[in-house]
């Protein structure tokens, strides 16, 4: 059966590194690698002498890569650098890029193993598709992945207002606030390079190899935000690094999101709202989303499976959560106030 694994560059509170780490371990993953943007020591000890679980400091290894020389200026180029060493070095035969918020959702039935055994030999590179996690109702659940998960809706454009305001129609995009596009799940051996969400020709370019299979019994979830004040942050960072005159990477409707909590960033009520309207549906919109296919009820039983990793769970609450985050993101919290008034605890759990 096939040997794979999974890696991801990873600036996250200790808890959710230990808890993606385990999660993909209990699901059979060989070996799971986090390039730690910053020094993280809780991550380190929750995960110390754990099998599988394989935490690396950010340019320890000299840049060396590709005879880069220093460390990408982006965060994207560092995932591209971190994904495409680890699948060059790997002795596994799959290697999934994804983020630190990203989960796989297993199949109903079966192995991950056995899925990629079944995958075409001329596929290079498989793409799991994407499901992203929203809440019903305004308030977080009882840790930081309860919630349902809404799959991109292709013909959201035209039929979305059939459940959706106004305000939610300009903040989502396919149905989704973050991406559509999942992430890739490589073939090691082959001299494939691995970017963001696809694999690729060449380490330098963005050539996408053609030679791509849709792998279907596998989502990814995205925990676009863990709780309402990792949302934030993840949007006043958006807006910090959006530059007057540049064109913008971003959906129109991610700009909509990052654009409004910046301007709202001094007002805890107006913040909220938004949160509401891009990240929560009410018991009746999540009814119709579901039997429109647009919307699945999984429980993915992370802390479960993260308890049976390490024989106990870290706190996993989202009031817990964002004690860590506002401990973490001291800096970025600081230019925000700065720059737009933000204050962190008028979003964070309680």
């Amino acid at each position: 059966m096939a040997g794979w694994g999974v890696v991801a560059l990873a600036d996250e509170p200790g808890a959710l590194v230990a808890a993606f780490v385990a999660h993909h371990l209990e699901l059979g993953a060989g070996a799971v690698h986090v390039c730690l943007d910053r020094p993280n020591e809780e991550a380190q000890d929750l995960l110390a002498g754990v099998p599988g679980a394989h935490l690396h400091a950010a340019g320890a290894d000299g840049w060396a890569f590709q005879d880069v020389g220093r460390r990408p200026r982006t965060h994207l180029g560092r995932q591209k650098y971190h994904a495409s060493r680890m699948l060059a070095e790997t002795g596994l035969d799959w290697l999934l890029h994804c983020d630190a918020d990203e989960f796989l959702q297993p199949p109903g039935e079966g192995t991950i193993g056995a899925l990629l055994d079944a995958a075409p030999e001329a596929a290079n590179w498989l793409q799991v598709a994407v499901a992203e996690r929203a809440w019903i109702g305004p308030g977080p659940g009882a840790d930081i992945f309860a919630g349902v998960f809404r799959l991109p809706w292709d013909d959201f454009a035209r039929q979305g207002r059939r459940v959706y305001d106004e305000a939610a129609m300009h903040l989502l995009h396919f149905g989704l606030c973050g991406h559509r596009m999942g992430k890739c799940f490589a073939r090691a051996g082959r001299g494939l390079f691995i970017g963001v969400h696809q694999g690729l020709l060449s380490f330098s370019g963005e050539t996408r190899d053609p030679a791509k299979a849709v792998l279907d019994g596998l989502r990814i979830l995205h925990f676009d935000g863990l709780t309402e004040l990792h949302y934030g942050l993840k949007m006043m960072r958006r807006a910090l690094n959006e530059k007057p005159g540049r064109k913008s990477r971003h959906t129109e409707a991610r700009q909509v999101q990052f654009l409004a909590m910046a301007e709202d960033a001094g007002q805890g009520a107006a913040m909220h709202a938004l949160h509401v309207a891009a990240k929560t549906v009410t018991p009746a919109q999540a009814e119709w989303l579901a039997k429109a296919g647009h919307l699945r009820r999984w429980h993915p039983e992370i802390a479960a499976r993260v308890a049976r990793v390490l024989g106990q769970a870290p706190d996993l609450s989202p009031a817990a959560f964002d004690r860590a985050l506002i401990a973490r993101e001291a800096e970025l919290i600081a230019h925000a106030r700065a720059a737009y008034g933000f204050e962190p605890e008028a979003l964070a759990a309680k």
